[in-house]
């Protein structure tokens, strides 16, 4: 889950970086809200430094995303996600099922000189053998003048 969401905020941040300031228009900004979306997916519960078995998830959640883009090539994006989700073991029937909350957040911002972007996914669940477990990840990067990128991830 952690992967395929990503992957989706990394490719918006590319598209910004890729935008020259002759492209923009006069600043314009835009918020979408989407309400009760339900997406279905298979994946592994997400863990920090491994792997556990396939389940099938669903989640069902909030978002609202907004975008300010200036005349002056500088980009301003945030992303929030909010929901719950229920987890399916997809083939070993031993496996416990898990129901419980996430939390997405995502920035990025972008001027004629540097770049940066964070992202957070917080995600707390129970399964049905009464089990619990909670992750916290954090991806974060920026790009100084020179070019050069800083970049850290982390999981607990």
């Amino acid at each position: 889950m952690l992967r395929r969401i990503s992957l989706v905020l990394t490719s918006v941040a590319v598209l910004f970086v890729g935008t020259s300031p002759s492209a923009l228009a006069s600043p314009t900004t835009e918020t979408r809200h989407q309400h009760k979306v339900v997406e279905t997916f298979v994946d592994r519960l997400p863990v920090c430094g491994g792997a556990g078995p396939r389940y099938t998830i669903t989640t069902t959640a909030n978002a609202v995303e907004h975008v300010t883009e200036f005349t002056d090539g500088r980009v301003h994006f945030t992303f929030t996600s909010t929901g719950r989700f229920v987890a399916e073991p997809l083939n070993n029937a031993n496996a416990p099922s898990y129901s419980g909350k996430f939390t997405i957040w995502a920035g990025f911002n972008q001027n004629k000189k540097t770049a940066n972007g964070t992202f957070t996914f917080n995600i707390r669940g129970t399964g049905s053998d009464g089990s619990t477990f909670k992750v916290h990840f954090v991806d974060h990067f920026n790009e100084r003048p020179d070019g050069t990128v800083n970049q850290f991830f982390r999981c607990h």
